[in-house]
């Protein structure tokens, strides 16, 4: 008889919590938002982020100081983090173009101008593309 008494209220309490209307997400509004909800947009520009803006500075940093491999796995992992941001790639055919591996050079500066970069990086990529035609 326990038992019965037992399911029952168990049983009530299931029903009972599955016939409430669900809380809406509770949003900070100390954290931004960082998600595009626009479904029409057209501008493909990414805010940096500033585990971006690290890696960025870091690949530069380890370019400048001869670390090309370096250069490139930081690159790398900031195309993971940011995957549809132009410049990433566009730096990154930059950095296989000095390596000599023209083949991949040429793959990420397609894929740079394919983002719809803007101005600036349009020019940038599309002279690097002429430049590794010509080799």
């Amino acid at each position: 008889m326990n038992h019965y008494k037992i399911a029952i209220v168990c049983l009530s309490s299931f029903l009972w919590a599955c016939s409430t209307q669900p809380t809406a997400p509770v949003t900070d509004p100390t954290i931004p938002s960082t998600i595009n909800t626009s479904k029409n947009s057209t501008d493909n520009s990414v805010k940096r982020s500033s585990a971006l803006s690290s890696l960025l500075s870091l690949s530069e940093q380890q370019e400048n100081s001869g670390n090309l491999q370096g250069a490139t796995r930081s690159l790398e992992r900031a195309i993971r983090i940011s995957p549809r941001n132009p410049e990433v790639y566009l730096r990154l055919a930059e950095l296989n173009e000095r390596q000599g591996k023209t083949a991949q050079a040429h793959s990420f500066a397609e894929k740079a101008l394919s983002l719809n970069p803007n101005s600036a990086l349009t020019n940038q990529a599309e002279s690097l593309l002429d430049k590794l035609e010509q080799q």
